[in-house]
């Protein structure tokens, strides 16, 4: 009998997860304001397109929980919810090149952050 391997998946929270000051915040597209956190994962690991997505989203809830998550290959789904955990978007089979398996990134008003920022501001 073989046993089952599970990969282990790698999230980049896990790595950007030191951010647990307030710093100044960052001006960026679409009048939104993003964290430093959020800016060096974008420069890091260029995901500036991901988060135009998010930021143009017009959903307007209070809080905002986005999850960019690895289905297989290069192929993620980037998935919103509000606080309570229902979901209102999921956008599958978007093509990318990112070393992560996750991300999870939080829109509060007209924030960006990382959800270990999100009591900061």
């Amino acid at each position: 009998m073989r046993k089952k391997v599970t990969k282990i998946r790698s999230s980049a929270n896990e790595l950007y997860d030191f951010y647990k000051y307030p710093q100044k915040l960052i001006k960026y597209k679409y009048g939104f304001e993003i964290t430093v956190g959020i800016n060096e994962i974008g420069t890091d690991e260029n995901i500036f397109s991901i988060l135009d997505i998010i930021c143009r989203h017009k959903k307007n809830f209070e809080v905002e929980i986005w999850k960019f998550t690895r289905d297989r290959g290069n192929l993620f789904t980037l998935a919103g919810k509000d606080k309570f955990g229902t979901e209102f978007i999921d956008m599958p089979d978007l093509e990318f090149d990112f070393y992560f398996d996750d991300l999870i990134v939080l829109k509060k008003g007209k924030l960006v952050c990382l959800p270990i920022e999100e009591n900061l501001y």
